[in-house]
C-alpha cells in the first residue's frame, strides 16, 4: 500500500493561471524525495485546518516528472469551496502544507520504443492532470502522438494556454490541440454613444460543447492502426460519461480508457444501499480495530465518527485514498469512479461509499 502519512512542505511558488486558478510548487526535502517520486496523472492529497476543522483534498499534479525539477499541483476555484478558495486566497511562497505522497491510477508507463496514439479530452480544471501527461509523452515517448481535445467556458477560464501553446509548436505533428468553447469573449464595435453597437466575436476556433460527434470526427482523422492507444478523460460528469460512452462505441478496449473524476453524480435514492448497521473490523496501520457502525453509515464515516485516523481525501469515490482490501464479510460502493472492475473483483473497496452488506466484515487498509 502507498504511504499514506502527511508530511510538512514548503511552498517554492505560487503562480496565478488564469483569474480563478493557480499553480502551486513544492519543494521536496532530500530525505524526502524518493517518497514524493511521482508518475504523470497522479495527484496530492492536502491536509488544512481551516476555522478549527481538518480539511482534505486532492489535487492533481501539473507537473512531469520528466520535465519540472519541483511537483506542482493547479487548483481552480470551486463555487463555495472552503479549500479551493483558501488556497487561491491565502496560501504564500514559504508556507508549510500537510502534503500526503503521490497517489492515482490515472497513468500509463511511459516508454521511448513504443509507438501511440493519445487521445486527450478535458474540460475546465481537467487540464491539470492531462498536462503533466502531455508534457510527459511529448517528451519521453517520440514515437508517440498527442491529440488533445480542451473545453472551457471562454477565453479567460483556458488553464495553461501559453504552455500549451507552446508545446504545440516545440512538437508540431507530434501534438494536436482542439480547444473548445461555450461562449467566448464578446467585445462591442461602432454605434452611436454606446447604443446600437455590434458585437464582435474574436475567437476563430470551435464553439459549443465537447460531444460524441467531435471525439469521433478526431479520432477517424487522427486514429494510426498501426499505434497503440491510450484515451485520458478529465472534467465534468457530463463530459466523462460522452467520452467513456464514445471511446466504447469505437470500440476501444477499457483498459485503454482511463478516467479521473474531478466531480461525482448525486447517488439516486432508489435503490440506494440500506442496512439496519454492521460491525466492522479494521486493520489499520499494523493495529486491529472494531467499530460498530450506525445505519447505512460508511465504513470511513464509522472510523472517522470514534476518532479513528484512515486515509481519506475526496469523500465520494472519486480518488484511490480510502481503498482497503475485504478480508470477510461483504459490501456494496454507493459510487466507484476510482477502482477497476478488476480490483473490486478482488475485493477491494473505497471505504468512503463502502456500506456493509452482511453483520459483520473484516477489511485492512494496510495490504
Amino acid at each position: 500500500m502507498s504511504d499514506t502519512t502527511f508530511y510538512k512542505l514548503k511552498v517554492a511558488a505560487v503562480e496565478p493561471e488564469t483569474a480563478q486558478a493557480s499553480t502551486i510548487t513544492f519543494d521536496i526535502p532530500e530525505g524526502q524525495k524518493e517518497l514524493f517520486q511521482y508518475a504523470q496523472g497522479q495527484y496530492l492529497t492536502l491536509k488544512f485546518d481551516i476555522n478549527g476543522k481538518e480539511l482534505r483534498r486532492a489535487y492533481s499534479l501539473c507537473s512531469s516528472p520528466f520535465i519540472d525539477a519541483k511537483p506542482m499541483i493547479g487548483v481552480k476555484r470551486v463555487v463555495n469551496g472552503i479549500v479551493s478558495n483558501h488556497i487561491n486566497d491565502s496560501v504564500k511562497v514559504g508556507q508549510e502544507i500537510d502534503v500526503m505522497p503521490p497517489q492515482g491510477n490515472f497513468t500509463t508507463e511511459i516508454n521511448p520504443e513504443v509507438a501511440k496514439d493519445y487521445f486527450l479530452v478535458c474540460g475546465g480544471s481537467g487540464i491539470t492532470p492531462i498536462y503533466s501527461i502531455i508534457k510527459s509523452v511529448v517528451e519521453r515517448e517520440p514515437k508517440s502522438c498527442v491529440h488533445l481535445i480542451y473545453g472551457n467556458m471562454n477565453e479567460d477560464s483556458i488553464m495553461f494556454k501559453d504552455q500549451i501553446d507552446q508545446l504545440e509548436q516545440k512538437y508540431k505533428g507530434q501534438l494536436t490541440v482542439t480547444h473548445v468553447l461555450e461562449k467566448p469573449n464578446e467585445r462591442k464595435e461602432g454605434g452611436f454613444l454606446g447604443m446600437f453597437a455590434k458585437k464582435i466575436v474574436d475567437w476563430e476556433g470551435l464553439k459549443g460543447r465537447i460531444g460524441a460527434k467531435l471525439i469521433k470526427s478526431i479520432y477517424n482523422e487522427k486514429r494510426d492502426p498501426s499505434k497503440g492507444i491510450e484515451c485520458f478523460l478529465c472534467g465534468p460528469a457530463g463530459l466523462m460519461r460522452t467520452g467513456e460512452d464514445t471511446f466504447k462505441s469505437l470500440e476501444i478496449d477499457e483498459k485503454h480508457i482511463h478516467a479521473e473524476w474531478f466531480s461525482t453524480e448525486p447517488v439516486s435514492k432508489e435503490g440506494a444501499i440500506t442496512n439496519d448497521g454492521a460491525k466492522a473490523i479494521v486493520q489499520l496501520n499494523g493495529k486491529k480495530i472494531e467499530v460498530n457502525l450506525l445505519p447505512n453509515e460508511t465504513i470511513l464515516d464509522g472510523l472517522l465518527r470514534i476518532d479513528e485516523d484512515p486515509p481519506y481525501s475526496c469523500m465520494s469515490g472519486a480518488c484511490s485514498t480510502c481503498v482497503c482490501k475485504i478480508k470477510s464479510g461483504h459490501a456494496e460502493m454507493e459510487r466507484c469512479l476510482a477502482l477497476s472492475d478488476d480490483e473490486v473483483t478482488n475485493g477491494y473497496l473505497l471505504s468512503c461509499s463502502a456500506i456493509p452488506t452482511t453483520d459483520v466484515i473484516e477489511i485492512s487498509y494496510d495490504e
